[in-house]
């Protein structure tokens, strides 16, 4: 039995309880090899995602049962300089990691896993090289494809530079000493950048999967929302479900649907996420007239999520992780990018359809035969499933994921 101090950045604790992301948190014992567990987050406490909780000050433990304490850190260090958010968000990061060097010397705990090679990981090679830790890194995206496309740094609030950026992550991935890779393009990138090829394992998302999303379509509740239901069985919807981000490129799929709109007059776009460019793709449809074909449902919990999905029509995923394997075991039909680990996934033609990246014409195309055609609907949804249990399983992910650990202690 360790302990384990898992340093993470996806979710602040208040979206995980929010949206019902519990299972994020639980997982992090990987079936009791781990027999207490920090999880801290640098900046748990930011004015725009948390405004009910203090957002400066010294980070704060919250204890979530008895093996299970969460690290809140701030947006920043000192009232005093709220003025002077850059160096406040500093002094904050600072505080936060020499926090972490004091409990994982007080606690002896022997491992560290941080959930990216930028931020997260910086702060725990610090840690780890301070105390003696083993650390391991969750590579979950290819970053130097993602700042070529974008043109901008990963992080511009924290890193100035893309080449900062590159710098960190190669500082990061080469003195790791276990690397967890989402899939092959991502193992790929972390060797590329200096991480040890025999220490890098591709561990998947099955394990983060919420339970609900693994039932049985046709045996899952409805929603509890009378209204939506209605509203989903008047038309068939197209899904996407992720963060209305640059990153994650969800106007794609309000242009595919734009394109749609025109040929099947009864078609909508049903997102399920939130994010700055929510007003965008508003304003987007109020413009072409399409609003009432156009539903947003923000941040949802994982049960309602696990509902609406099987009353959809298909899934279109630009780029999407853990919601690509959430429409997938929903036995959606999926017309994905071929981008990153979605060819994992999505076989063309057989579990799904693929589009060249940045086709919006030819992922119209493809959304526009499966509108037309239930019989390949059902056929690419059953497959995608069996697809998704085959690729994903939870149990062989832990599994998986405890092999890491347990080499990491053994080099000690």
């Amino acid at each position: 039995m360790h302990k384990l101090l898992y340093i993470d950045s996806s979710y602040t604790l208040s979206q995980i309880r929010a949206r019902g992301l519990e299972q994020v948190l639980n997982v992090r014992f990987l079936d009791e090899y781990f027999n207490r567990v920090w999880s801290a987050h640098p900046v748990d406490t930011h004015p725009l995602s948390d405004p009910d909780i203090a957002s400066v000050g010294a980070p704060v433990f919250e204890r979530l049962s008895e093996d299970h304490v969460f690290v809140r850190g701030r947006y920043g260090r000192f009232s005093a300089l709220t003025s002077i958010a850059p160096l406040n968000a500093i002094l904050a990061l600072v505080s936060f990691t020499r926090t972490l060097i004091k409990l994982v010397r007080r606690e002896r705990i022997p491992v560290i896993r941080a959930g990216d090679p930028l931020m997260n990981g910086l702060i725990g090679l610090l840690v780890a090289r301070r105390t003696g830790a083993k650390l391991i890194i969750r590579v979950n995206s290819v970053n130097d494809r993602l700042r070529k496309n974008m043109g901008t740094p990963m992080m511009p609030n924290f890193f100035r530079s893309g080449r900062l950026e590159s710098f960190i992550e190669r500082q990061v991935l080469s003195h790791a000493d276990g690397i967890i890779a989402q899939g092959k393009v991502y193992a790929d990138f972390a060797i590329r950048n200096g991480a040890a090829s025999d220490k890098t394992k591709i561990i998947r998302v099955g394990n983060l999967i919420d339970k609900r999303h693994l039932v049985e379509p046709l045996e899952r509740s409805l929603p509890e929302d009378g209204d939506l239901s209605h509203i989903l069985a008047s038309r068939p919807w197209m899904v996407y479900v992720g963060r209305l981000t640059e990153v994650k490129r969800p106007e794609d799929c309000y242009d595919v649907f734009r394109i749609l709109a025109k040929e099947h007059r009864d078609v909508g776009l049903l997102m399920i996420g939130d994010g700055h460019l929510r007003d965008t793709i508003l304003r987007r449809a109020e413009i072409d007239g399409l609003s009432n074909r156009v539903l947003l449902l923000g941040n949802i919990d994982q049960e309602k999520i696990a509902a609406i999905l099987v009353l959809c029509t298909l899934a279109l995923s630009p780029l999407t992780g853990r919601s690509l394997a959430e429409v997938a075991f929903a036995a959606l039909p999926v017309v994905a990018y071929d981008l990153d680990w979605q060819s994992e996934i999505i076989e063309h033609s057989v579990t799904g359809y693929l589009a060249p990246e940045g086709s919006i014409s030819q992922m119209a195309e493809y959304a526009s035969m499966l509108l037309k055609d239930e019989p390949s609907r059902r056929r690419l949804g059953k497959a995608v499933r069996q697809r998704a249990f085959q690729l994903l399983d939870p149990e062989q992910q832990t599994r998986n994921e405890r092999e890491v650990y347990a080499d990491a202690l053994r080099d000690d």
